[in-house]
């Protein structure tokens, strides 16, 4: 958003939802039908842009594979592609938009399932060492990396059938840009699958308690209408992380012509990222594959799979 822009939104029944950018302050006011709801939060215009910068180095995306991309997770993530292949139907129809691919270890699984993938994020620096996991796995001909950036897609109207965005939306500011790209580019009949972390899981409310009882919250925290939004400095520069509200989730691709088909638990917690204790944390992932299998229920999960398609 540029400097002196306005964008106001009006839901019917809800009100009304302003973004300002003015003198480099970026404010965010939400009116209901009976006053203003909610506090008015401002953030520097050029702060809520440092997050690409932090993205572009590879010492976040380091530590991300360190706590995510673990063998310990291996089982997980074939389950949960298993899943997505079942939603995507058909490897060998349209192709596959990997939207925020980062390392590419998403793209790799679709691709492990028989999917050509087009994969896109917007850091040069990770894409050139996807591009080099690629060829180490003999995927070349399978997956073609793009930079790309989610808020300002370089792809044609309804261009996109099948699309998967796992983990991203949570680090994008202007997440209601990046809603309403994701959906302008996904055709009729289209399929887009996302995953985000749920602010109301059982996770989420029981560390944000017990962080304010004690005192330990690190990161700046912002409340926002898309959920709750976690600023941070790190070693190489400020990192947005937001928990999202999922329901606000929902309506925002719902008011840009997508339906909710399914909402469904991805892992059930992401707590093993900070147990030292490799028997602690296989119990934690134990919890999750039964999650994801039985139970389901996306609620009290940390994780959400949402997926949506265009009518």
């Amino acid at each position: 958003m540029g400097p002196g822009r306005v964008v106001t939104a009006i839901e019917p029944g809800r009100g009304h939802r302003l973004e300002m950018c003015v003198k480099n302050r970026y404010f965010i006011i939400s009116v209901v039908n009976d006053g203003i709801a909610g506090a008015i939060m401002t953030l520097d215009a050029r702060a809520r842009s440092e997050p690409k910068s932090t993205l572009q180095k590879m010492t976040i995306h380091d530590a991300w594979s360190r706590q995510y991309r673990s063998g310990e997770n291996d089982a997980f993530y074939a389950l949960a592609f298993d899943y997505i292949a079942s939603v995507l139907g058909d490897p060998n129809s349209a192709s596959v938009l990997d939207a925020g691919c980062g390392s590419g270890t998403k793209a790799f699984e679709l691709v492990k399932r028989g999917y050509l993938v087009t994969a896109l994020d917007f850091s040069d620096s990770i894409l050139e060492r996807a591009r080099a996991d690629a060829a180490a796995l003999g995927f070349d001909g399978r997956v073609q990396f793009s930079q790309g950036d989610l808020t300002a897609l370089a792809l044609p109207t309804g261009g996109v059938q099948r699309c998967v965005c796992w983990g991203v939306l949570m680090h994008v500011p202007d997440i209601g840009r990046a809603v309403s790209e994701l959906s302008r580019v996904l055709g009729p009949g289209g399929v887009l699958i996302v995953s985000e972390g749920n602010l109301r899981s059982v996770q989420a409310a029981t560390l944000r308690w017990i962080k304010r009882a004690l005192g330990r919250e690190r990161a700046e925290v912002i409340p926002t209408e898309a959920g709750i939004e976690f600023w941070e400095e790190t070693s190489t520069g400020r990192l947005m992380t937001r928990q999202a509200d999922i329901p606000w989730l929902v309506r925002e691709f719902r008011r840009h012509g997508l339906e909710l088909v399914q909402r469904r638990a991805g892992q059930f917690s992401e707590i093993y990222v900070i147990l030292p204790w490799r028997p602690l944390r296989r119990l934690v992932h134990l919890l999750n594959n039964l999650w994801f299998r039985f139970p389901r229920l996306a609620g009290p999960a940390y994780g959400n799979l949402l997926v949506f398609r265009k009518p």
